[in-house]
């Protein structure tokens, strides 16, 4: 595990093994995709909340026990009182050459996470917060033209690397720039929720059961 503070939080790497690396990528490519914005999603995904999940299709099972080992680290570096990080959901997107990653968060969850199937370490994630100066402020001395603009946000630029596996809160802003080569980038994206007995002093408790 690799940690590091990006922009005030803990955020995690993980790396699978090589020759794993291009079963997946392969096996993500064979999905149907349809159009997302700026991008494509795995048509698994359906907007009446009925659709299935990655981690349910069999050729993904090892991949998914390796990203809870991963979840499990984290779990034990937060220092978490749940007995584990549970994935609820997962999907996977392919950026087509020139395509990127809209800004977005991920909702109804606890910790969120994304693993690089393929693409390019020039392309990058981007996670972004805003500059503290300039936010809910009335005061801009440098004005709204040209890169100034960037000043009003904290960026992390994350490169697109094949095998990496990072763990974020999910509450945090984030992109994807435009896919620079002539091949597909692929992704999986997967969100978590603590299950089991949670307690806050061993007084405040409950229990959260995943159902599948």
């Amino acid at each position: 595990m690799n940690k590091e503070n990006i922009l005030g939080f803990p955020f995690y790497r993980f790396y699978y093994e090589k020759n794993k690396i291009d079963f997946i990528s392969e096996e993500l490519e064979k999905l149907s995709y349809r159009p997302n914005p700026n991008n494509m999603i795995w048509t698994g995904v359906t907007m009446d909340g009925k659709g299935k999940n990655l981690h349910d299709l069999p050729q993904f099972k090892d991949i998914f026990k390796w990203f809870h080992n991963c979840l499990n680290e984290v779990k034990k570096d937060l220092k978490l009182t749940c007995d584990k990080l549970t994935i609820v959901s997962s999907w996977s997107n392919i950026a087509h050459p020139g395509q990127s990653f809209h800004g977005h968060k991920h909702p109804n969850c606890f910790i969120s996470s994304n693993y690089y199937a393929k693409g390019s370490k020039n392309d990058k994630t981007v996670w972004q917060i805003p500059n503290p100066y300039f936010d809910n402020s009335n005061i801009h001395p440098f004005g709204m033209s040209g890169d100034k603009e960037e000043l009003y946000y904290l960026k992390h630029y994350e490169s697109t690397e094949p095998g990496k596996f990072v763990v974020f809160p999910p509450s945090i802003f984030h992109y994807a720039t435009k896919n620079t080569t002539n091949t597909n980038r692929v992704t999986i994206a997967a969100n978590a929720y603590p299950e089991g007995l949670i307690t806050c002093g061993n007084v405040s408790k409950m229990k959260i059961k995943i159902i599948k």
